[in-house]
């Protein structure tokens, strides 16, 4: 097996058989969004109804995933992903291998083929899900005991932001884990990855596709992942390329057009439409290559020579010879004109929360930060808050006062007196030597008149009283209008609303399995990482705000804007407020620009 012969090859076949692989790849993808996106979603979600709650903390997710539906779900959910990648890959192993007849004819045909395999196909990436998860368990295992005797008194916001030198202890002992699961797994990967083209052209049972695919690779597996890993650079590198390319040449050619939208607009569509359809044709190449390389392979080790295709069916004649490049055509101009039409909102209405206040400035959540944060133009000042044994609420992100103090204690073992002797400012910057904790309540007495508080209850077990005695301080202090109230734990909201339900309520997120309750919510905060149009979308549907943290390059802080969202969470609460004038002083037409070019970066 010559790896050069097998890129020729491939290179070759996607040739030939270019439009029923299209056909075929638009087939899939409108059976992907229509059916089994949606049956996956449900029944996913079945599962995750056991819990009785979606999870968004990770401290849920983790409990959940070492459970017993904990476990079903991960092996459900693989075997689901894994099967509609073998439904995509297996039609067009099955097209280059029956090549002589009609493009249409030949597309439907290998839809058909699919269909009549799919137990097979579902029985196939069980097996194989299953077989992965236990060859790693031991080396999770390990690396969740590393965890639990070398980190697990530590608060992991501590152990990111501060790195100590039992994080690299930790890491070391980690690392040859990782690799070897890494090792392990990859060579099972490629031992079975004939499996798929034996299944289908052999038409063999999946526990005997995976043994005859064993014994195919059999002295291949070093060829093999270099084809593999080859492949896959490319296809990694593809897109970052075609928008680098757009973003300079397109963007710069655009630059120079007339500031009239009876010109900009058709000239934008057509800019739009060109790079959706070279976007879907890299992402349909290179799933087509993926194919036919697995089918070369397959080939090529079972000594097997490629069938010739006969002779073709004569090509249809009329609209139904271009029918694929007729609907990819009309589905990129849709595509564009909603794009085209979402640069229109020319109102960036974007509140600015400055995230534990100026936290770049000053040590974060304390009076300083506060104070800066008001300076910087931010609309809320987004604070965390704790309950000492006393039962005051103080300004404090982690559960002790290891980070900002170096006193690796926890709040609620602490008097306020306690901590008012607590120096939280030389950590960041001797200037800031003797800045203290704050109380919420002298927090009020700062912003009040001068900006909102976007308050985040850190609820603990040691301190179930936590959200009731900072509603009834909120009450006390008449700042009911003026807080929104953050929380990971749903539980926490709803007791907020019935303690007081004229008290805003915001949910964060941080990586999210189900579907929130959002009628408990004025807004979902989302990490900015797992933030879509989608959930832009949703949360205007549901008639809620739409929030999103932490935000703290240009970059992306333009992303957010141009998306639509609501409020952006930022350490650098300036930047985004300068950010957000400079836009408010460009015309329509140079604003409609830069919401093209910040589209085509991201």
């Amino acid at each position: 097996m010559q790896i050069t012969a097998q890129a020729r090859q491939v290179i070759h076949t996607l040739g030939r058989c270019f439009r029923p692989l299209l056909i075929y790849h638009l087939f899939f993808s409108v059976l992907a969004f229509v059916l089994l996106a949606p049956a996956t979603a449900w029944l996913l979600t079945r599962i995750l109804s056991t819990t009785g709650h979606p999870l968004v903390s990770h401290q849920e997710m983790l409990n959940f995933f070492i459970s017993p539906p904990g476990l079903a779900w991960i092996l459900a959910a693989g075997s689901l992903t894994v099967l509609i990648l073998f439904i995509h890959h297996a039609g067009m192993i099955i097209i280059a291998a029956y090549s002589g007849m009609g493009r249409y004819r030949l597309a439907t045909s290998a839809l058909w083929r699919v269909g009549r395999r799919l137990p097979g196909l579902l029985a196939l990436a069980f097996i194989q899900v299953a077989a992965h998860l236990l060859l790693a368990a031991p080396f999770l295992s390990g690396m969740g005991l590393a965890w639990k005797f070398l980190l697990g008194d530590y608060y992991p916001y501590y152990l990111i932001s501060e790195t100590p030198a039992i994080f690299w202890i930790f890491l070391g002992v980690c690392a040859p884990l990782a690799a070897g699961m890494l090792l392990c797994n990859g060579l099972l990967y490629l031992r079975w990855l004939l499996a798929l083209p034996v299944l289908i052209l052999e038409k063999k049972s999946p526990v005997d596709s995976l043994k005859r695919s064993a014994q195919l690779s059999r002295g291949y597996l070093r060829k093999m992942a270099v084809l593999i890993l080859g492949l896959a650079l490319i296809v990694v590198l593809m897109p970052a390329l075609l928008s680098l390319l757009f973003e300079g040449l397109g963007g710069l050619a655009l630059g120079w057009l007339p500031e009239n939208f009876a010109i900009l607009m058709p000239a934008v569509l057509i800019f739009l439409s060109a790079y959706i359809i070279l976007a879907f044709m890299i992402s349909f190449m290179g799933t087509a290559a993926n194919s036919l390389l697995i089918h070369h392979i397959y080939h090529s080790t079972a000594g097997i020579s490629m069938e010739r295709p006969g002779k073709h069916a004569p090509a249809s004649t009329g609209i139904l010879a271009w029918g694929a490049e007729i609907f990819l055509l009309i589905f990129a101009l849709s595509q564009a004109g909603f794009i085209l039409h979402s640069f229109f909102d020319f109102q960036d209405q974007v509140y600015i929360s400055a995230h534990r206040g100026s936290s770049m400035k000053a040590p974060e959540n304390t009076l300083p930060a506060i104070e800066q944060a008001i300076l910087d133009g931010a609309h809320y000042v987004e604070i965390d808050v704790r309950l000492t044994s006393d039962g005051v609420p103080v300004l404090l992100h982690d559960p002790d006062l290891r980070r900002v103090a170096g006193i690796p204690r926890a709040i609620w073992e602490l008097t306020l007196d306690d901590v008012r002797r607590v120096d939280a400012g030389s950590w960041f910057h001797p200037r800031f030597k003797g800045t203290g904790i704050p109380t919420l309540e002298e927090v009020i007495e700062v912003v009040r008149g001068r900006a909102r508080l976007y308050l985040e209850i850190k609820p603990s077990p040691h301190t179930p009283e936590l959200t009731r005695t900072v509603v009834e301080l909120l009450q006390e202090q008449d700042f009911i209008q003026d807080v929104l109230i953050g929380a990971m734990d749903p539980n926490v909201l709803r007791e907020v609303k019935q303690l007081e339900p004229g008290l805003g309520t915001s949910l964060f997120v941080h990586t999210a399995i189900g579907e929130p309750d959002r009628e408990l919510l004025d807004a979902l905060g989302l990490r900015a990482a797992i933030t879509t149009v989608r959930d832009i979308r949703e949360a205007r549907r549901h008639g809620h705000e739409l929030h999103v943290w932490t935000v703290n390059s240009r970059r992306e802080m333009s992303r957010f804007i141009d998306m639509g969202v609501d409020n952006i969470i930022t350490d650098y609460p300036d930047v985004l407020h300068d950010l957000l004038q400079e836009r408010a002083e460009l015309s329509h037409a140079e604003l409609f620009l830069v919401k093209l070019r910040h589209w085509l970066r991201n």
